[in-house]
């Protein structure tokens, strides 16, 4: 497809593929910009049904417009192709800027506050991830954050959000079907359970610790052995694997982590709020300022972060975590991958 044109946009590149189709790097001519095209199955649009939830999920996670959430600029038809145009992010993924041991408390504290903030905002407007793990979370290079890939999120009404509440596409994920990747999901999610914004926190849990330590706090050979740990196992308490750190962030990510979804916090605007004031004494504790953190930050992952000198020598981290398995798309551009439930 590359150097075709759908409508105004003109394909340049290829980016990836994922389960809802392949994704192109496009020209604006309208408008002038780069974008990303997410080009749908041909199947999906012989779904009326699936194609009306697709397009009302898309409305509902473009109506978020938060600045750490990938925004959806448009769905679109031409010829019979359906298509996504969405905002094109250059950076790298968080799973790349992890290192062995984990991320400095600055470093982890700018990272996770305002995934925690996109969290709750997409919570907030009843939209839930499903999916959130460190290749959904773009460091783009002014050191921003950006949570993309909503391909597993949901909607769910204002008042419906019990855990006896029912799964509403079952035509295309009936209930008791395991949705997610497995490292990151919750118990729920183990089970087949009807899920609800409190799985995403067990999600942004699970990512902090990892972020925190350089590992993940679940732990198995093969996926059945994995979400056995994930249903019974007691991750290690941080304050054991990082004593540098703060004993209440420990507290914060356990809290996260909780078996039973009632003992969690309950919502995503309260790990903001935790990490809000965790931040703040930490930027009084040691006499420096959150830009500060972010240059230093920025210098040591090799981003540009605001304020800093654009012209600094970029670094590469010095390790990875290795991952179990490869991504669709693993670097450079990347982009968010719309969504498939709806909760009606």
């Amino acid at each position: 497809m590359i150097g075709t044109t759908l409508a105004h946009y003109r394909i340049t590149a290829k980016l990836g593929q994922g389960g809802m189709g392949e994704v192109w790097r496009a020209e604006d001519s309208k408008l002038g910009r780069q974008v990303a095209l997410k080009v749908l199955p041909e199947e999906f649009g012989g779904d009326p049904q699936r194609l009306e939830r697709f397009e009302r999920e898309a409305r509902a996670v473009a109506a978020l417009n938060h600045p750490s959430i990938v925004t959806i600029y448009s769905v679109e038809e031409m010829d019979g192709i359906r298509f996504l145009t969405m905002e094109l992010i250059e950076g790298c993924c968080l799973d790349q800027l992890i290192p062995d041991g984990g991320l400095n408390l600055g470093d982890f504290l700018n990272l996770a506050t305002p995934l925690a903030e996109a969290m709750s905002a997409a919570h907030e407007k009843g939209v839930v991830h499903r999916d959130l793990k460190p290749s959904n979370v773009m460091v783009d290079g002014d050191g921003r954050v950006k949570v993309l890939d909503f391909g597993l999120a949901k909607l769910q009404e204002e008042d419906d959000v019990s855990d006896s509440s029912v799964l509403p596409t079952e035509a295309l994920t009936g209930v008791g079907t395991m949705v997610g990747t497995v490292p990151y999901m919750s118990p729920e999610q183990v089970e087949g359970l009807p899920v609800d914004h409190r799985t995403d926190i067990f999600s942004l849990g699970i990512l902090l610790y990892e972020m925190a330590t350089g590992v993940r706090p679940f732990q198995g050979s093969s996926s059945p052995g994995l979400m056995s740990s994930i249903l019974r196992d007691v991750p290690k308490p941080i304050s054991e694997v990082r004593i540098d750190l703060p004993r209440h962030l420990g507290r914060v990510i356990g809290r996260c982590l909780e078996k039973d979804r009632r003992d969690r916090y309950q919502t995503a605007r309260d790990v903001f709020s935790e990490l809000k004031i965790l931040r703040r004494e930490s930027n009084s504790g040691d006499g420096r300022s959150v830009a500060d953190h972010s240059v230093s930050f920025g210098t040591e992952m090799g981003l540009r972060t605001p304020g800093s000198d654009s012209g600094a020598e970029k670094a590469q981290p010095s390790s990875r975590i290795d991952r179990s398995g490869p991504t669709d798309l693993d670097e450079g551009f990347w982009i968010a991958v719309l969504p498939l439930k709806v909760r009606g």
